[in-house]
């Protein structure tokens, strides 16, 4: 119980970084396949007092509560900080991570069976997908959105999610309505709560809910019929998140005045390092974070022993 809480909160931080998904530390953590077929599993029968007790242990309904849980309080506990160190010390937090994620990657590719060429060669392109996304597709925030854009971008935007590798909010940016959606949120939570943002709200969390129950059951088939296949392409996409956690960025000024740290980590540009006192500097918390993800090896190593 505790060890799922514990990877449950690492899930919800996870969710606060900027161009990671709460996918990719699942995935490192072991447990991907099985919040897969949890989620999956999820129907309305779940409400029915009568079927209740078979409906919840069917899905595996403690271990989900327990990452669930976990995630919340991750995010609750942490998401000041993150927010702080996101935005006037980017560059230490994000070599952490990169350590992290860098020596925690060895997890899932462990889990693949069969190692053959034909299997592990979908590395590639899971990797070149999350290079192209943040490589080659321009922002173009909008100040206008329909509901149908808001509907299909809810629901791209929590498959991304899913997905290890790619972030959620950077495909909401991609599609050009991260900032209308976030302004209808501080829109609604003002006073006096602004009905039209309500709707907007509403018709994005019900976009959310319908790419959820559609995208965890095809990623289920996936991880069950081509299982091998699919975790190397997973691990790609973990791999290719390393691209949006190097350090050095070209911020475009004024960094983290008036802009939230998301947009300003997932667009800037990625620079090669002029100063030798940052590099060092990044170099330590980059091991810092290697050693973390030494330490999540060992732990998972311990448990399948």
């Amino acid at each position: 119980m505790i060890r799922n809480f514990a990877k449950g909160i690492l899930i919800g931080i996870a969710n606060i970084i900027p161009g990671v998904s709460g996918g990719t530390f699942a995935l490192i953590l072991g447990i991907y396949t099985r919040l897969i077929d949890s989620l999956s599993g999820l129907s309305f029968n779940i409400f029915s007092l009568s079927k209740f007790r078979k409906e919840f242990k069917r899905i595996d309904g403690a271990f989900l509560l327990q990452v669930l849980a976990g995630g919340v309080a991750g995010i609750a506990l942490l998401a000041r900080l993150m927010d702080y160190l996101l935005r006037f010390h980017p560059a230490p937090t994000l070599s952490f991570f990169a350590g992290l994620i860098l020596m925690s990657v060895s997890i899932p590719y462990n889990m693949i069976e069969n190692k053959k060429l034909k299997n592990i060669i979908y590395i590639l392109p899971g990797f070149l997908l999350v290079a192209a996304v943040y490589r080659f597709w321009s922002v173009e925030p909008s100040s206008h959105i329909s509901v149908l854009m808001v509907f299909v971008s809810a629901v791209l935007g929590i498959s991304a999610m899913v997905l290890p590798g790619l972030s959620g909010s950077f495909i909401l940016l991609i599609l050009g309505v991260y900032e209308p959606v976030v302004g209808h949120v501080k829109d609604f939570f003002s006073f006096p709560p602004s009905l039209s943002s309500f709707k907007i709200l509403l018709i994005f969390g019900l976009g959310c809910l319908a790419g959820l129950s559609v995208f965890v059951r095809v990623m289920k088939y996936l991880l069950h019929k081509k299982r091998d296949k699919t975790l190397s392409f997973l691990v790609g996409l973990v791999t290719g998140s390393l691209i949006v956690l190097w350090p050095f960025k070209d911020y475009p000024p004024p960094v983290f005045a008036d802009k939230s740290a998301d947009i300003a980590i997932i667009t800037a540009r990625n620079i090669f390092p002029v100063d030798p006192g940052l590099v060092f500097f990044c170099l330590i918390f980059f091991l810092a974070g290697a050693a973390a993800g030494t330490g999540v090896k060992i732990l998972e190593k311990a448990k399948n022993t």
